[in-house]
């Protein structure tokens, strides 16, 4: 798990550096990458970047387990953030946004 990673404009973030954090972010959306994936290993250990911030105290992680076409990230996401903004729990946000077109595949995680 210490070593899954995002890759961004300026670098990699790796899991292992967000255990450096004072605090963990509450709320994280990563809607353009199928970075909501994880794999079992040995022993059971899950391998995943959303596994990582959810393990560190993210209480809420928004993440695509498959590729989702830019397109189709941009009009969820103004969607969701727009319900963010009003009010709405993240996973009630998700579900609407998501009910406007073709499936999704974006998953709320953790107490959304």
């Amino acid at each position: 798990m210490l070593f899954s990673r995002l890759d961004l404009a300026d670098g990699p973030l790796l899991a292992y550096e967000l255990q450096g954090l004072q605090r963990a972010p509450r709320h994280v959306v990563l809607s353009a990458c199928d970075v909501g994936q994880a794999e079992v290993r040995a022993g059971d250990e899950i391998l995943g970047l959303t596994a990582a911030m959810l393990y560190v105290g993210t209480t809420t992680v928004v993440s695509s387990v498959a590729r989702v076409p830019d397109d189709v990230a941009v009009t969820v996401m103004h969607e969701y953030h727009r319900a963010i903004v009003a009010g709405s729990e993240p996973a009630r946000a998700l579900a609407d946004a998501c009910d406007t077109g073709p499936m999704v595949p974006l998953v709320c995680y953790g107490a959304g």
